[in-house]
């Protein structure tokens, strides 16, 4: 009591601040520890392994981004919670259904995947993927809610755990069974724990909203919010194709090997950024969408005083991650990780502008402008999977495909600022 009464303590006393650093600070722990273990794996594991881990991750990422077709998204917006609860409740029936057709698809099309990504050793693992989905999908869902009740101590303490169990059953199964299965239960534990927390609490304290659900409530949801799916959801899936589709490529093009010292180094360095970008892009999303809608001055100020704070925040770890590696890749994970380290220099620029940008993505969900957000998405997909795919054919090595795709994010990132800032500009002309 009283350590847990000391940490309260030292929390900032603002809400947003103080929102960012129980989101923040419960995932950063988590992440502390996968990144801790990591010189643990590196050795237990092979490059091969991790390859096979990060192409299972790509694909995962990009099915469960519409496991609910992004409606967990309108779950902050309605006045009332029996509204909210109503969207709750379609989000799981749209995820059942997607987890569905994900195993469907595994079925059929399997083997053509294994074939084209050049990964055989995921093969007899793809039945993880439907049940990742599944997991990940129902914690994204509670999250939202949990989000929505500004329950942000419990969200932190879930991401803690999150961590913890990745890392207890990616370090114990590597010992007992060889190959990189237990990287993959891993993961799948890491992105479904804390479901259970955010489900009992929820049913403690909102039983009443949730009892209210109804078809007609859901099915007046659906067609309410509809944007989400229509806009929000294309554009996730665009989205996410734009973030994994690079790891398969580098597994396609250049091998697994390769793949997995690109894993090795978003495990280690994107990882704990997006920490701090998924929290404060979850609390900016809460705060933001409670400013007036007719004030859309506020919010310009708002975004612009958050877009200087990450900026200023995000170049120091990233200029100190790049002056230490690869030098340091090889002294913590081993002779066999430098060129990952050297993956990691190079990408240095980029991680710091999306740290800056990604966070402030929401505020084109809350002026319900998903359109430019989808357009955004497609453009990003198209620049980052050419310049791979261009850099391949000229027959370029791993470490200028590396280059292209580290521009070709930093590029896309820059145009994002530009779009939600002219947005708001124009929206504030018009007030």
């Amino acid at each position: 009591m009283k350590f847990a009464k000391s940490i309260k303590s030292i929390l900032p006393k603002g809400g947003f601040a103080r929102a960012v650093a129980l989101l923040a600070g419960g995932a950063a722990l988590g992440q502390a520890i996968t990144v801790l273990v990591s010189p643990v794996l590196t050795r237990i594991y092979s490059p091969e392994d991790f390859g096979v881990f990060g192409v299972y991750a790509s694909i995962l990422g990009i099915v469960v981004v519409v496991a609910s077709l992004r409606y967990e998204y309108a779950i902050l917006l309605p006045d009332d919670d029996e509204t909210a609860a109503n969207i709750m409740a379609l989000c799981i029936v749209i995820m059942l259904g997607t987890v569905s057709i994900s195993w469907l698809a595994i079925q059929c099309f399997g083997d053509l995947i294994v074939s084209w990504a050049r990964v055989p050793g995921l093969g007899r693992y793809l039945w993880l993927i439907p049940l990742g989905m599944l997991g990940a999908g129902t914690y994204q869902i509670l999250n939202y809610w949990a989000v929505r009740k500004r329950n942000f101590a419990r969200i932190g303490r879930t991401r803690l755990f999150r961590g913890v169990a990745r890392a207890v059953l990616q370090v114990g199964l590597g010992y007992i069974i060889a190959g990189p299965l237990g990287l993959l239960l891993g993961q799948f534990a890491g992105e479904s724990a804390g479901s259970a927390s955010l489900g009992s609490a929820a049913w403690k304290r909102d039983r009443s909203a949730i009892r209210a659900v109804s078809l007609k409530g859901m099915l007046d949801a659906a067609v309410r919010y509809r944007r989400f799916p229509i806009f929000s959801g294309s554009s996730a899936l665009i989205d996410s194709l734009g973030l994994n589709t690079p790891q398969i490529l580098f597994a396609a093009f250049y091998g697994a090997g390769v793949a997995g010292w690109f894993a090795l180094g978003q495990r280690v360095i994107a990882a704990p950024l997006n920490i701090v970008v998924d929290s404060v892009a979850q609390v900016y999303f809460g705060e933001a969408a409670r400013l007036p809608k007719d004030d859309p001055i506020s919010m310009k100020r708002f975004f612009w005083k958050l877009s200087s704070q990450m900026a200023l925040a995000g170049a120091l770890p990233v200029a100190a991650i790049c002056a230490l590696a690869p030098w340091g890749f090889v002294v913590v994970f081993g002779p066999g990780w430098e060129t990952a380290g050297r993956y990691v220099q190079i990408l240095g620029v980029m991680f710091a502008i999306r740290f800056a940008v990604i966070p402030l993505q929401h505020t084109l969900n809350i002026l319900e402008r998903q359109d430019l957000n989808l357009a955004w998405d497609g453009a990003r997909l198209i620049m980052v999977v050419g310049a791979i795919i261009i850099v391949n054919a000229l027959g370029f090595s791993d470490i200028a495909a590396i280059a292209a795709y580290s521009l070709s994010m930093s590029a896309a990132y820059i145009l994002l600022w530009c779009i939600v800032w002219r947005e708001l500009v124009s929206k504030s002309k018009g007030s």
